[in-house]
């Protein structure tokens, strides 16, 4: 528990009263005035962009190849969507933290800022993704944001 000395020249001052009630460690994030320090990474868009270029012309290749081959549209049209998944699970982790990473760049400070853990919910996931895969680490930054808000927090790494 916390003890709190008062004398007469502050208890006109509710800012004062207010500061010395919730003040705390500034390096705990589950302190009242902990800032936390927002990281906007940038985006590398050229490269967002030539993947993407180079998914559909790989996709529309394919289809072209296939068809060439005489083989029905249908089948070139399955073989084609089955070629994309296959490209897309295998870019999934890479896929989601780019997501993450706009998230970041993008969103506001006013919501970034309610996090109560620190590293913040966002580069949890980006850390557990990195480090435990796609599978198991998607399923610890869900967790960890089901956790996220809570009255608890603290320092809490993948």
């Amino acid at each position: 528990m916390k003890e709190i000395q008062f004398d007469e020249t502050q208890l006109g001052n509710i800012q004062a009263i207010g500061e010395i009630l919730f003040s705390g460690d500034s390096d705990d994030p589950r302190s009242w005035n902990y800032k936390r320090e927002l990281v906007r990474p940038k985006i590398k868009w050229w490269r967002i962009s030539a993947f993407t270029v180079l998914f559909f012309a790989s996709a529309a290749g394919l289809y072209c190849l296939l068809t060439a081959l005489s083989l029905s549209p249908i089948t070139s049209v399955r073989i084609c969507f089955a070629f994309m998944l296959i490209v897309v699970l295998i870019f999934l982790k890479h896929i989601l933290i780019c997501l993450v990473r706009i998230y970041q760049c993008f969103a506001p400070a006013s919501l970034r800022n309610k996090c109560r853990f620190e590293p913040s919910c966002s580069q949890y996931m980006i850390l557990s993704l990195e480090k435990y895969g796609l599978i198991k680490g998607l399923s610890k930054g869900i967790d960890r944001l089901k956790r996220c808000n809570t009255d608890d927090g603290g320092f809490d790494y993948p």
